[in-house]
Formats: C-alpha cells, structure tokens, sequence
C-alpha cells in the first residue's frame, strides 16, 4: 500500500505510535503511515506530535508512491516552505474556542439596541418585512461577533494570531487561536471560565495549526479574507 503521508516534521521528533514512522530527509520528515486511518484518526496522529514541537499538517488522504517519493515530491520540493513554516509554527500550538449564543438572548439584545430604528407598527407588506428580517440578522450577526471579540480579548492578548472560523449554526461563534504552548493551560481555563449567562463555551485543543498555514492572519484581515475551514475533509 502507498504510504499515507499526515504531516511534516523536524528530523528527530519523537514519535510515540506504533503506526506512525517518520521519513527523514536532510532536516526534515514526513510522517507517515502504511494503514489507512479515517479522518479522526489522522487528526488524532497529528495532535499527538504537537506537544513535542511544530507539525505542518497535510490534508486527510495525501499519499506518495513509496518512501523515495515522500522524500523527492513532498520533503524535498517544498523544503524551503516547510522551513519557513516549522520556525513560524515553533512554540505555538492551535487551539478553537467555540461560543453558542442563546438565541433568544441574542434576539433580545439586538431589539434594546435597534428596535427605535425600526418600522414595526401597523401592517408590514411583504417587502417591509423582508428588509426588517435582513435589518435584524445583520445586527445579529453584528452583535454576535462584537460580543465574541469581547468575550475571548484575554485569549487574544496572549495569542501569537488569531481567526475566525466559519460558523456552523447561526448561533454559533468559531474561532482558532495560535497560542505559545505554555499558555495552552491558561487559554483552556480561561475558555472554560468564561462568564456569560447568554452563551456556553468550549475549548478544543491543542490541534495541528491548519488555520495558519496561508498568510498570517493580520495580512488576512487586511485584505478582507475570511480563513476557509479546513477540517472538511
């Protein structure tokens, strides 16, 4: 079977399962393996490396002919970026923190806010509502994502970068952080802490950092660019 390729690593990083070898090339290895593990368990391979330093995350599927391949097509023609991609990952791992807002909550604090703007007395005709419905989803959304930047400020403070992640449900808040690995303890505390009676939250991590693979985020917000979600495999 074609050896299926996870990751890529430093040469010498410890690798602990029993299903997973490194292919090394000059400073440089892919991890792979020679069975064929779903997509959680490719996740799961990942995420065990990444405490014991930087991993650049292929997607679920990659493969090479044989191990002269992985070396010659993946290790030895992207060196330079891999490089440039270990120092910039080094120290830091991936960690999403995930917010779900009551809707009602939400409803209730877009109508303080908003609702003296709005033309709601008497008969709506369809195109009337239709402008009202967009009126309050925008303001939904608005309010949903200030209130989400003020809920995780203390995350971002000590984050190397940060993005938001597309959202799922329409209630929901996505965002991936790329934090020093010594502070993972604190970010997932502080997550974990988070006091809000209008929204749960929940804390997933540390991951392998797909999210910041491209250009850094700041380079991405500039131009406008909203990360795609790369975990759909």
């Amino acid at each position: 079977m074609s050896p299926r390729v996870h990751g890529v690593v430093r040469a010498g990083h410890p690798v602990t399962a029993a299903r997973v070898r490194l292919v090394d090339w000059q400073d440089l290895a892919a991890v792979v393996s020679d069975d064929a593990p779903d997509p959680l368990a490719h996740l799961e391979m990942l995420s065990a490396l990444v405490p014991a330093g930087p991993v650049v995350p292929l997607r679920f599927g990659t493969t090479a002919v044989d191990d002269d391949a992985v070396r010659d097509d993946v290790l030895a023609r992207s060196a330079p970026r891999l490089r440039v991609l270990l120092d910039r990952l080094d120290g830091a791992v991936e960690v999403h923190a995930y917010l779900r807002f009551d809707e009602n909550a939400a409803l209730q604090a877009v109508y303080d806010r908003h609702h003296a703007g709005w033309r709601t007395g008497g008969h709506l005709d369809l195109s009337a509502r239709i402008r009202l419905g967009e009126q309050v989803a925008h303001h939904l959304v608005a309010w949903r994502r200030a209130r989400a930047d003020e809920l995780l400020a203390p995350v971002a403070a000590v984050a190397r970068e940060h993005v938001a992640l597309a959202d799922r449900e329409h209630t929901e808040e996505r965002h991936a952080f790329l934090v020093p690995t010594g502070e993972v303890g604190a970010v997932r505390a502080a997550i974990a802490g988070l006091s809000d009676p209008g929204a749960d939250a929940e804390c997933v991590g540390p991951l392998p950092a797909y999210s910041f693979l491209d250009e850094p985020a700041a380079t991405r917000a500039t131009a406008g660019q909203a990360p795609a979600s790369r975990w759909g495999w």
